[in-house]
């Protein structure tokens, strides 16, 4: 089997851990090159809200370490609504929290803990939290229960952290640092806590990286864990890069037919990755080669290929598009997206191929197809029933961000202004708009549509703001859903029920500012809907998309049928080289195959197009950089081909 080892996707540190071991762990001493481990680390020279939240890196031989998910967090902290200690007319519902060191540790029930220290937006002392810490379970690493804030006997703020499962006496011990004193309790529960004692050291050891420094932007090092085999593989096949690292030999048998040159164009490939997972690519077969088998006589041929990748001129493909979605729709592929230039206007674009659609390939048409006053924003194409529709968002005088829809006549043609009707605002199931006028301060964008179960559904970004004795009370952006009939889909069917925020630490940004919006559904291959969407700020590295997620022919009117990941999917420099990609779609070619379609930068934004890929568990790869789906060294093929006799 050939081996690939992508430097630019793994990147590599190495290690050097007191000597060649590590500190103790349940009273052993372990040799680091025996076994994988995990470290888990913050950042600094970041924004707070990024790097102060729970990181991770993965070695397969204790020296060797690698940062996982791109080196952004895996776990950020909820917001806090009603925090102590503040008057009413004090509260801001939404504060913001961080933290900083980190402590990872086993619980003795099975899984993990992870302790740390919980810091205010500023990565600096909360004042809420003296005496306190945070604690986190988490049964693979991956997925985190909700944090718990225990409230230790002391009422100084805490330095440094630690815990360890204390066998002698059946407890967790907690040990902890004031004013570089150490001091240490017991608890089963970590909410009741033994008298406190004076004790001599922290457990574990802070890590000690030396290296390469770029490939841990910035870190604060925490302890590291050994891991078993099992989890450190789950672990890394989860959070890490997937790369393509082999491909299957191709070889078939046929019989004699006129059929044959035809059935061999539709042969596709089978990729292997380092997840263990797979996926099917087409092949762009040889002509010459096709030719002998036009009219072969039994015998075996070898027929060669070179497997297809569309030319997105990586990274950026359509300058000047935000909000980017394209559909592909009766035989052609349309483009339509916030024109980041004149927002005033939406442009639409038109190829016979997805990849035409670029600009440096140029086989396009493009018209303008709506224009007026105010900014439109965030356009979509979505078939409902049977008709063509355009969601999207417009700006009209006092009446604030406003969804709005338009239908294409019957027989239409998509590209000619005048076979669209005219902008219907989007209403309630009583007739009136989701919100009257601007000075209500709501608003409705980025309303996006999707089926399941042979229900129609529209999510959209919302906000509301009121005022408590005169003062502005900004809750934050959340995201809605409704039920619609697709023979009206511009009428909700039901009430509105928010089933997402911009919740975790990564997702904010600086009031009022804060987001959390462009959501749309991606066409997974298991029982799950995985619905993006996107926070932390409109341009720049703070913009990072999220992931919410529920059942298949679940009650998605439900906000408990959704879980919102504590991590951002889609991050700063994720792919390779991009700035704040986000507000992304997903589109599917003629061929059956996925793309993410996604903009990065700063104003203006420009559209990227990537492939989406699916892991070993069937979770997506949103962010796959164009070596990561095709190894160039395996992209030339070759099969054999072996003709029978006719099948008569």
């Amino acid at each position: 089997m050939k081996k690939l080892y992508f430097i630019s996707s793994f990147l590599l540190l190495s290690i050097a851990l007191s000597e060649g071991m590590v500190a103790q762990e349940k009273g052993e001493r372990v040799n680091v090159k025996e076994v994988p481990r995990v470290v888990c680390y913050t950042r600094t020279e970041i924004p707070p809200k990024l790097g102060n939240a729970l990181h991770l890196g993965y070695s397969e031989d204790g020296r060797h370490y690698v940062a996982l998910n791109n080196d952004a967090c895996v776990m950020a902290l909820r917001k806090v609504d009603n925090e102590p200690g503040l008057s009413e007319e004090q509260k801001i519902p939404g504060v913001m929290k961080t933290l900083k060191a980190p402590y990872l540790f086993r619980m003795a029930e099975g899984g993990f803990g992870v302790i740390a220290l919980r810091t205010d937006k500023n990565g600096m002392s909360d004042p809420s939290a003296t005496g306190s810490f945070l604690f986190i379970k988490s049964r693979d690493l991956v997925h985190y229960e909700p944090e718990q804030l225990c409230h230790l006997p002391v009422g100084e703020a805490l330095e440094a952290i630690s815990c360890e499962f204390d066998e002698a006496v059946g407890k967790y011990r907690i040990r902890w640092m004031i004013k570089g004193k150490v001091f240490q309790s017991h608890t089963a529960d970590f909410l009741h806590f033994s008298p406190v004692k004076v004790a001599s050291r922290l457990d574990g050891v802070q890590e000690k990286i030396t290296g390469d420094w770029y490939n841990f932007r910035n870190a604060c090092f925490g302890n590291s864990l050994v891991l078993t085999a099992e989890e450190g593989k789950y672990l890394k096949n989860k959070l890490g890069r997937i790369a393509n690292v082999d491909v299957l030999p191709l070889e078939i048998s046929v019989p004699a037919s006129p059929s044959i040159v035809s059935d061999i164009r539709k042969k596709r490939a089978t990729l292997l990755y380092n997840d263990g997972s797979r996926a099917e690519k087409r092949v762009i077969w040889n002509e010459e080669d096709l030719k002998c088998l036009a009219s072969a006589t039994p015998g075996v041929y070898t027929i060669r290929g070179k497997i297809f990748q569309y030319s997105f001129n990586y990274p950026i493909s359509m300058s000047n598009r935000a909000d980017p979605n394209i559909l592909y729709y009766q035989g052609k592929y349309y483009l339509v997206s916030t024109y980041d230039v004149e927002w005033n206007r939406i442009p639409i674009r038109c190829s016979d191929t997805l990849d035409g659609l670029t600009d440096a390939n140029h086989r396009w048409q493009e018209t303008v197809l709506i224009q007026g006053e105010g900014p439109h924003w965030a356009p979509e194409l979505h078939v409902i029933g049977s008709r063509l529709y355009m969601l999207f968002a417009i700006i009209k005088g006092d009446k604030g961000v406003q969804a709005y829809m338009m239908q294409l006549k019957e027989n239409g043609n998509p590209m000619k202004p005048e076979d669209w009707s005219i902008p219907i605002r989007v209403v309630k199931s009583d007739g009136n708009p989701i919100y009257t006028d601007g000075n209500t301060g709501g608003l409705s964008l980025d309303m996006t549509y999707f089926e399941d179960g042979g229900k129609s559904y529209v999510c959209w970004s919302d906000r509301k703001k009121f005022f408590v004795k005169g003062k502005d009370v900004d809750p934050g952006p959340v995201l809605c859903i409704a039920t619609v009939d697709p023979k009206e889909p511009w009428k909700l069917t039901s009430a509105p029920f928010v089933i997402g925020s911009e919740a975790y630490s990564w997702s904010f940004c600086i009031r009022p500012l804060q987001l959390a919006e462009g959501p749309f559904v991606l066409e997974s291959k298991d029982d799950t809907i995985y619905m993006v969407y996107s926070g932390g700020g409109v341009t720049g590295g703070n913009y990072e998309v999220g992931m919410l997620t529920a059942r298949k022919g679940s009650n998605l009117l439900d906000p408990a049928s959704w879980s919102n990941s504590p991590r951002s999917w889609m991050n700063n420099g994720s792919p390779v080289s991009q700035v704040g990609p986000g507000h992304n779609s997903f589109v599917k070619d003629e061929y059956g195959d996925l793309y993410n379609v996604y903009h990065s930068g700063h104003r203006p934004r420009h559209t990227s197009v990537c492939p989406v890929h699916f892991r070993f568990d069937g979770s997506p790869v949103i962010d796959m950089a164009p070596y990561e789906e095709v190894n160039p060294n395996l992209k030339q093929v070759e099969m054999h081909v072996r003709v029978t006799s006719s099948s008569r």
